[in-house]
């Protein structure tokens, strides 16, 4: 009886050692440009499309891979640092969605869904407008449409 309770205690500390927790919390959503085309969808399993074509999946453990399902970013331990598969440094993305972009520019989300660029709104939505697919929906804009 004692060596059965010593092996469930052993299987059960493996399997929560296993567990990568989540770092990514999205759902269905999509994004939409100035004149209300879909640019961006993702499904609920993660899959990413751009104009109708897959281009990647999402994992809730932070890994953004491409569509032959090789780790594009990974999101680091701080969860708003993004590194690339050799785990240098990309860009920081905070789970509001804000980051700041190569030319130095504040891109921000607005309350009604609306991607501001500095002060300019881009067009650019988000649908469903929930805080916690910004961060997400931002590196989704940054890996695959110019902002």
């Amino acid at each position: 009886m004692r060596k059965i309770k010593c092996l469930l205690v052993v299987f059960i500390t493996v399997l929560a050692c296993e567990a990568e927790p989540e770092k990514l919390d999205f759902s269905k959503f999509k994004i939409t440009d100035a004149n209300g085309q879909s640019i961006i969808k993702i499904d609920e399993k993660g899959t990413i499309t751009k104009n109708g074509d897959k281009v990647g999946c999402v994992e809730k453990n932070g890994i953004i891979s491409d569509k032959k399902g090789r780790t594009i970013l990974k999101l680091g331990e701080d969860e708003t640092l993004f590194l690339d598969n050799e785990g240098k440094a990309v860009i920081r993305v905070y789970k509001n969605g804000e980051f700041t972009s190569s030319s130095g520019e504040l891109i921000q989300w607005s309350d009604a869904g609306e991607l501001i660029k500095g002060e300019e709104n881009t067009g650019i939505t988000i649908y469903p407008i929930e805080k916690r697919f910004l961060q997400i929906a931002s590196i989704l804009l940054y890996l695959y449409y110019v902002i």
